[in-house]
């Protein structure tokens, strides 16, 4: 395999620590997948209009 790059660790990093947050979050408090996709839909949303204001443009 090629030597990955920074951004692909990080994004990997990332990807993995996002998975055990919902993971534990949902043996905590029972919550269903649905709801864990909702949360993270609105967390999406939520940084997208963030980016969006600090380049004052978006790509929809």
């Amino acid at each position: 395999m090629a030597n990955p790059d920074q951004k692909t660790i990080l994004i990997d990093n990332a990807y993995e620590e996002i998975k055990s947050i919902c993971i534990n979050l949902q043996k905590e408090t029972d919550t269903s997948n649905l709801e864990v996709k909702s949360l993270l839909k609105l967390i999406l949303n939520e940084w997208e209009q963030k980016q969006e204001q600090k380049t004052s443009f978006g790509f929809r």
